[in-house]
């Protein structure tokens, strides 16, 4: 392998106006046109603090207006009765005027009094007639337009109290001004709804502390229950919970506890099958070369001997010594094939099983190199992966450090699977927060995911194949499913690549042909660069 930092070897694809593409991201979002019309929209989120609030503050707001207007009206009813009865006791003190009128006929006699005002009482006394006798200064000049019969009426301007005097042919009316009564309720009212309206923002204040107060266990059991994945499985602590939430408490940690030995069963599985299944494949290549070297022994030992001892019967005997050969070299390469097979179904199993959710923080480029050394060795004349960081050094990014290898190792065989004969394969490496053109994806990233993207690290894989058809591509990562069926390959390698991208959140994306290209294959990976040092 040559690693190749200098700029001026740095590959540059030429700009495109459009490329096929497939994006395959962690995590991976669904196609809402495959989703029934129910699950095509995602729900809505909510908080349930808000809606406690809301709920208990509707609730209690409800009740206040209720008795806010309940308040309202007995306090209208109750000046209504007060003022009433003012108006009756004023029409019994007026008794005595009755009795010190001389006059007998219809007369304007006036009772002026001193501070009137349009909200002070006024008195009429009248005859069986209806003619008005005595009245006040702000009483009307003609009767009051009601029954001369005793009770309570309502004008336009007045509420008209009547009461028969102690003489028989005598009428007190007395009249409330009807904008002193307005007054007067709505003073009343206000006095008496003013503190309940005005105890609402102390109310909502009051709980939203509570309700928070009270949502403290849940808060603490969701970051508890949040910070559990990504490889952590422990149990959640005992956090003081109410009795509501410590079921949730213990379902969760029966989870963990049930997913953690599906983890260890998973991964010790994969690692004992890795050894019952190697062992008998190795012994069976081995007795198969066994069988190979000891068929090639039996053959003569040159040409010349061939035609010098040439009989009848020694060429049948050549030809089964060929026969037999040829089939051992069959048997030995399924062997080779059924051997990688294996390999990666084993690797498969250990990516389903989690492997690759640990969040460690490690360098990304040994990784890369390690694996680009063991797949060509770096003093071959002419290499087959080149590498070109520029100016990196170091660059360290989030997951796990031994998933990394497996993806990097699955993707760098697979481009040199399918590689023409004496082209290499290009790696671009880039830690900058606005990517090169070549590492530019057309598509937004998955939701949640893309500051994280913004900030990640890039990682180019490019050979030059031939183009793949669109169909192709989108179906490319499914296992078992191959870019060239005449080439060797278990059609695993990037369902495995695919698999550790979502775990490790890696946004994975496939082009043919490369951008700015008219041939070849691409693979994006970006992966999350962690906090600190490039």
């Amino acid at each position: 392998m040559i690693s190749a930092p200098p700029p001026t070897s740095a590959h540059h694809p030429k700009p495109m106006a459009a490329e096929l593409r497939s994006s395959v991201s962690a995590p991976e979002t669904p196609d809402p046109h495959t989703l029934p019309a129910s699950a095509a929209k995602p729900a809505r989120p909510w908080r349930l603090a808000t809606r406690l609030i809301r709920g208990v503050t509707g609730v209690v707001v409800g009740c206040l207006a209720i008795v806010t207007l309940m308040t309202a009206g007995f306090t209208k009813y109750e000046i209504t009765e007060r003022l009433d009865d003012s108006l009756q006791e004023v029409g019994e003190r007026l008794q005595f005027a009755v009795l010190a009128l001389k006059q007998q006929a219809p007369g304007q006699d006036v009772a002026h009094l001193s501070d009137i005002k349009p909200t002070s009482l006024a008195y009429q006394i009248t005859d069986t007639a209806g003619h008005v006798l005595l009245r006040s200064s702000n009483a009307p000049a003609r009767r009051f337009d009601v029954p001369l019969s005793g009770g309570f009426y309502m004008l336009p301007q007045f509420r008209v109290y009547v009461t028969p005097a102690a003489q028989t042919d005598r009428f007190i009316l007395v009249g409330e001004p009807r904008l002193h009564r307005t007054q007067a309720t709505h003073r009343a009212i206000l006095i008496a709804v003013v503190p309940i309206i005005g105890s609402v923002p102390c109310i909502w204040l009051l709980v939203i502390w509570i309700v928070r107060r009270g949502l403290r266990p849940l808060v603490r059991l969701q970051d508890e229950i949040r910070e559990r994945g990504s490889g952590n499985l422990t149990p959640v602590p005992e956090l003081s919970l109410p009795v509501e939430l410590s079921a949730i408490q213990v379902a969760v940690n029966s989870l963990l506890e049930r997913l953690q030995k599906a983890l260890s069963a998973e991964r010790a599985f994969a690692a004992n099958a890795a050894h019952e299944l190697r062992n008998p494949i190795a012994a069976l290549l081995a007795q198969a070369q066994m069988l190979r070297a000891a068929a090639q022994d039996t053959s003569p030992p040159s040409v010349a001997a061939d035609h010098t001892n040439a009989t009848p019967d020694n060429t049948p005997h050549r030809a089964n010594t060929a026969d037999t050969t040829q089939r051992l070299d069959t048997l030995i390469s399924q062997i080779h094939r059924l051997t990688r097979t294996v390999e990666k179904l084993l690797q498969l199993s250990r990516a389903v099983a989690g492997t690759a959710l640990r969040r460690d923080r490690f360098d990304l480029l040994p990784v890369l190199h390690v694996v680009a050394d063991e797949l060509d060795r770096p003093d071959h004349a002419s290499p087959r992966i080149v590498i070109e960081t520029g100016a990196l050094n170091t660059l360290d990014v989030l997951g796990d450090l031994d998933a990394a290898g497996i993806l990097l190792r699955n993707l760098l065989e697979n481009a040199l699977r399918y590689s023409p004969q004496g082209s290499a394969v290009q790696v671009h490496v880039t830690a900058t927060a606005a990517l090169p053109p070549c590492c530019h994806a057309e598509g937004p990233a998955p939701s949640g995911q893309a500051a994280m993207f913004e900030h990640g690290a890039c990682v180019t894989i490019q050979n030059l194949c031939t183009p793949l058809a669109p169909d192709l591509l989108n179906r490319l990562t499914d296992p078992f499913v191959r870019g060239n069926a005449s080439a060797e390959g278990s059609g695993l390698g990037l369902a495995i690549a695919r698999t550790i991208a979502r775990q490790m959140a890696i946004r994975m994306d496939l082009f043919s042909p490369i951008p700015g290209q008219n041939t070849g294959f691409m693979v994006q990976l970006t992966f999350q660069k962690a906090a600190g040092r490039l």
